[in-house]
């Protein structure tokens, strides 16, 4: 009973450190605890995964092969011990066993969305979009606003050429993540590639590249770059959006008005949000302040 409750003291002071971002404080209290349960999964797991983030690769490798020991020689079927097996798996690229960890994991756990789409992506790897799909699907039927498998639909669906549907998957992310880079790089490279065009640039390129201006809080450079999308080509409705929240940022809210106006006159729903008259209300009063200070005219 005493080393049970000094293991779950020693895994708690772990956690707090991991939280507070003290990564060699809480190695040494799993090892700590590892001393106590040499064959504890989650401990191994934890050491395994610090010791990557140290870049310490033959640690990693070890302390992963004894969880996956431990898995085995006690035929765990617990679905976050398999999920954690499958990690290790990956980690060390044993696909045999992989496959059929995978395999036991959506035998056992049908709604397992990690588990469905590391399927998908085994089988995206293997070249067969029709298969992935089948199991994307299912993901979506658990949550149709999945992002990762959004994006993976799209991919899989543009490898047999349903371009349109691609598109329409891409857009639903912008709806959902009106700034998600990844959405902007796939939706980019299927216009290209529908218009013969994959060497060019494209403004979605742009659109890209003013997002991570953004992230660097270089509003004005961003605000340029969307400019140039836009100019390159005003159709797309994320890109206006884009600009709306962006001029926001920079204190500029009629021009963000007439920004949103735009994107919603190309489609009701952008950025998943539906025209309402709280929502133009609430920038209305945002300008009049504005105004009032003397941002704007």
């Amino acid at each position: 009973m005493f080393e049970k409750d000094n293991l779950e003291k020693i895994q708690k002071r772990a956690i707090k450190h991991l939280k507070r971002g003290n990564i060699l404080k809480a190695k040494d209290e799993y090892l700590k605890g590892l001393a106590i349960d040499p064959n504890n999964i989650v401990i191994l797991n934890n050491l395994a995964q610090i010791y990557k983030i140290l870049n310490k690769k033959d640690k990693t490798r070890g302390y992963l092969e004894k969880l996956i020991e431990e898995c085995e020689k006690n035929s765990y079927e617990e679905e976050q011990i398999l999920i954690m097996k499958l990690a290790a798996l990956t980690e060390l690229e044993r696909i045999e066993e992989l496959n059929e960890t995978l395999e036991r994991l959506i035998e056992l756990y049908p709604n397992n969305t990690l588990g469905l789409y590391q399927k998908a992506l085994l089988l995206e790897k293997n070249n067969d979009p029709e298969q992935a799909l089948k199991f994307i699907e299912r993901i979506l039927k658990i949550n149709e606003y999945n992002i990762a498998a959004l994006l993976a639909k799209g991919r899989n669906l543009v490898e047999i050429k349903e371009y349109d549907k691609a598109e329409e998957c891409y857009n639903l992310v912008f709806k959902i993540e009106p700034k998600n880079k990844a959405a902007m790089n796939l939706k980019g490279k299927l216009l290209k590639k529908k218009n013969n065009q994959e060497n060019s640039i494209c403004a979605h390129d742009l659109m890209m590249k003013a997002v991570e201006f953004w992230e660097m809080e270089d509003f004005k450079r961003a605000n340029n770059f969307l400019n140039k999308a836009l100019d390159m080509d005003s159709s797309f409705d994320e890109i206006w959006y884009c600009r709306g929240e962006l001029l926001i940022r920079m204190g500029r809210i009629n021009d963000a008005i007439n920004s949103f106006n735009k994107a919603f006159e190309i489609n009701p729903e952008s950025g998943g949000i539906i025209r309402k008259k709280e929502f133009f209300r609430m920038l209305n009063i945002m300008k009049r302040i504005n105004t009032i200070l003397g941002y704007e005219k």
